[in-house]
This record gives structure tokens, C-alpha cells and sequence, in this order.
């Protein structure tokens, strides 16, 4: 049975849904708004918004950098990837009065037989150094299965927009 839209009763009933479709109250919607207070992210204009081609070097001799991707969202959500995880990475990022800091969580895995060994919880504090690229640098903290701390790296990562 398919219903048939009435178009009169739509305008009429306009003046009431109006206010909700604006608010992002009809059909789950996310509302758009041009929020204009001073605030960190307004006044960065929301550059980490988009994709990014990264390098990350760690401060630990004779460890080769790794190369990713990362990509920030309008929800401040992370996702990234680099060669050395080779898979997902998710966490959030927020702006800050002198950039902006992002964290997130990945997977660790035995490079041999691919045996899950713990997880690594990122967190570093960036700035832009132009309108497409950032540096950032921060720690990475390693835990085995049981949850317990085995290292704690520092690193930096370089991003350029892409």
C-alpha cells in the first residue's frame, strides 16, 4: 500500500514542522548550525576537519617511522591507520585554545602467527603550521591482554591534507 502525499496538508502543517526539521527532530537528522560564539573550534575555521596523509617517527633509535592516514570528523571522531598497525584505528579529537588533541586506540598483533598481544592508546596535542599541514607529538602507551602497562613511547606525527 503506498500513501499517497497531500500536498495541502503538507503546507498547511508546514508552519509546525518547520521549527522541528530545523532542530533535527524529524527523522533522526543532525541539524546544521552556523554557530558564531568564540569559540576554539570556530576560531580555527574546523581545519583538522577532512583526510590526512601522516608520518609518525618514534623517539626510540633504530625504530623505522610509519606512514597513515587519518581522518577527522565534524562528530570529532579519529579513525586512522598507519603501516605499522595495519588496521583501524578510533578516538576522538578536540580543538584546544593552541590547536587542537586527538587520541585513539589500536590493536597490537604478533607479526608472526598474528596472535592479538594488547593494544596501544595514543594521545597527542598538535598545531597547524600552514592550512593543510599539522604536527603533533605525544605518547603512545602499550598494554598486553591483561591490561597491564608494557611501554610507554613518545612520538611525533606530521599530517598533510590530501
Amino acid at each position: 500500500m503506498r500513501t499517497e502525499l497531500n500536498r495541502r496538508s503538507l503546507l498547511s502543517r508546514g508552519g509546525t514542522l518547520a521549527p522541528l526539521v530545523g532542530l533535527g527532530l524529524l527523522g533522526g537528522a543532525t541539524a546544521a548550525t552556523a554557530d558564531t560564539g568564540d569559540t576554539a573550534e570556530n576560531r580555527l575555521g574546523s581545519p583538522l576537519l577532512g583526510t590526512w596523509a601522516v608520518k609518525v617517527t618514534f623517539d626510540i633509535p633504530n625504530r623505522p617511522g610509519e606512514d597513515g592516514l587519518f581522518a577527522f570528523t565534524a562528530d570529532r571522531i579519529c579513525l586512522g591507520t598507519t603501516t605499522g598497525a595495519g588496521h583501524l584505528s578510533l578516538g576522538s579529537w578536540r580543538p584546544t585554545t593552541q590547536g587542537f588533541e586527538f587520541t585513539f586506540r589500536h590493536f597490537m598483533y604478533a607479526d608472526d602467527d598474528g596472535t592479538y598481544t594488547g593494544e596501544v592508546r595514543v594521545q597527542q596535542s598538535g598545531r597547524f603550521t600552514s592550512a593543510t599541514t599539522w604536527t603533533a607529538s605525544g605518547t603512545g602507551t602499550a598494554f598486553d591482554t591483561q591490561g597491564n602497562q608494557v611501554a610507554v613511547v613518545q612520538s611525533a606525527t606530521a599530517g598533510t591534507r590530501y
